[in-house]
C-alpha cells in the first residue's frame, strides 16, 4: 500500500498564505468597474447612479456564465475552508496531546508494586500477564449497592487480602490473545518449594510477591507483566463502559451474592450484578423448572469469569467506551496496581494489542478433586494431561 503523506497544520497555513486576499485585486479589476464608464467614477455620476437590485444568489441559485460579482465570494469560500479544516487540525491535535498528558499523569499515580527482580525476562515468543482481582473492600464504599453480599451480614470479620480472580493472559508474537486460568482451589507448593496449600493463599500470605514465585516455581510459566484490580476498581471499570452483556442460556441465581437473571438471552450487567456474577459460587440455573446447581463448582466459576472478561474487552474497544474509561481514571487509579516494570508505552502497547482482540479462553489445567489430609477440598493438578497446556504458557 502506498505510503500517504501527512499534512501538518503548518503546512495548510502555508498553503493558505498563497491564496489571494481581497485587498490584492487591482483597483482596475474588470469586476470592479463592470457596467461603469470612466467619468462614472465621479461623486457626482456614482450619486446619480440607480442602485442594481441583486438576487440572492442562495434564493434562486441561477448564477449566469457572465456573471463576474460572484467571483470574489468564490474566491474567498475555498479560504474559508481551508481555514476552517486547519484550525480544526490544530484543536484535534492539541486535544490528543492533552488526553496523553492526562493519560500519562494518572497513569503515574496507580500504585506499583516491587516485583521487577522476579519477573522473567520478555522473550520473543510471547508475553505473559498475570492478572489478579483482589478481593480487598478498603477502596469500596460500604453503601454500594448489593453491600451485604459484598461484605457479609457481619457475623464472620473478614481479615487480609485473597485472589477471587487469577488468570494469565498470553499474547503470542503472531498477535494472539490466550487466556488460561487458575482455580484459586488448586493445590501447589506455596512459592514453589513451600508446603501445598491452595494457590490463593499465595496471595494472602505473601501478595503478588509470593503468589508470582508460586505460578513461576509450581507451574513453570514465566511471568513478565503483574496487574492487580479491586472490588471498586472493577465497579468503576464496569461503570465506565456502561455495564457487560452476557448471553445466559438458562435464567440464573445464586443466594449469597445477589445474582438475579430472571430471563434466558442476553443481559446487560451492571456492575452490581457484574460483581455478583464473577463471584458466584453457587450459581444456579433454572432448567425445565428446577433450579440446578453449577455441578463444575470453582471450575465453573473461572469458566464464567473468563466468558466476562472477554465481554468486557469488547465493551472497551468501542471508542466512546475507551474515552469513558480513561475519563474515570481519577476513580479507577486507587483501586489498580501494576508491576514496577510496567512503563507508559508498555500499558499503551497492551491496550493496542485487545483492540480487536479475538480471546482464546480453551486452555484448561486438567484437576481433580482431593482432599487434603486435614480434611480440606482441593483441587489436584494432573500434569501429565495438562503438559500441552503449560507448555504453551511457558514457550
Amino acid at each position: 500500500m502506498a505510503k500517504t503523506e501527512e499534512t501538518s497544520p503548518s503546512d495548510i497555513s502555508h498553503g493558505l498564505a498563497a491564496l489571494p486576499y481581497l485587498s490584492d485585486e487591482p483597483l482596475d479589476a474588470p469586476w470592479m468597474s463592470r457596467g461603469h464608464s470612466e467619468a462614472s467614477g465621479s461623486p457626482a455620476a456614482i450619486a446619480t447612479m440607480p442602485i442594481p437590485v441583486v438576487d440572492d444568489p442562495q434564493v434562486d441559485g441561477d448564477d449566469e456564465p457572465g456573471d463576474e460579482p460572484q467571483t470574489g465570494s468564490r474566491r474567498r469560500w475555498p479560504r474559508r475552508l481551508l481555514t476552517l479544516l486547519a484550525a480544526f487540525m490544530v484543536v484535534a491535535l492539541v486535544a490528543v496531546a492533552g488526553t496523553g498528558f492526562y493519560a500519562q499523569r494518572q497513569f503515574d499515580q496507580i500504585e506499583r508494586v516491587e516485583v521487577a527482580e522476579l519477573l522473567a525476562p520478555i522473550g520473543s515468543a510471547g508475553t505473559n500477564y498475570l492478572i489478579v482481582g483482589s478481593d480487598s473492600r478498603e477502596n469500596l464504599d460500604p453503601n454500594v449497592d448489593n453491600a451485604g453480599a459484598i461484605f457479609g451480614d457481619g457475623s464472620q470479620e473478614i481479615g487480609g487480602q485473597r485472589t477471587d480472580t487469577i488468570q494469565i493472559l498470553r499474547i503470542t508474537d503472531d498477535g494472539s490473545h490466550h487466556m488460561l486460568a487458575l482455580p484459586r482451589d488448586l493445590y501447589v507448593p506455596i512459592g514453589g518449594d513451600g508446603a501445598g496449600n491452595r494457590i490463593n493463599a499465595a496471595y494472602a500470605f505473601g501478595g503478588a510477591e509470593l503468589l508470582i514465585k508460586t505460578v513461576e516455581g509450581s507451574l513453570g510459566i514465566p511471568i513478565h507483566h503483574y496487574a492487580e484490580i479491586d472490588f471498586a476498581g472493577f465497579i468503576d471499570l464496569v461503570d465506565s463502559v456502561g455495564g457487560v452483556t452476557i448471553d445466559f442460556p438458562y435464567p440464573a441465581h445464586d443466594p449469597k451474592t445477589g445474582l438475579d437473571i430472571p430471563e434466558a438471552g442476553p443481559a446487560t450487567l451492571d456492575s452490581t450484578q457484574a460483581l455478583a456474577f464473577v463471584r458466584s459460587r453457587m450459581y444456579r440455573e433454572l432448567i425445565d423448572g428446577q433450579w440446578v446447581v453449577d455441578p463444575r463448582g470453582d471450575l465453573g466459576r473461572v469458566k464464567r469469569q473468563q466468558a466476562f472478561l472477554q465481554a468486557l474487552f469488547e465493551e472497551v474497544q468501542s471508542p466512546r467506551n475507551a474515552l469513558s474509561v480513561l475519563s474515570d481514571l481519577d476513580n479507577t487509579a486507587g483501586s489498580v496496581k501494576l508491576d514496577d516494570r510496567m512503563s507508559f508505552g508498555d500499558a499503551l502497547e497492551l491496550l493496542v494489542e485487545l483492540r480487536d482482540t479475538d480471546l482464546n479462553t480453551d486452555w484448561d489445567l486438567v484437576v481433580s478433586h482431593w482432599t487434603t489430609p486435614a480434611g480440606a477440598q482441593v483441587l489436584q493438578l494432573d500434569a501429565g494431561a495438562s503438559q500441552e497446556t503449560l507448555a504453551f504458557f511457558t514457550g
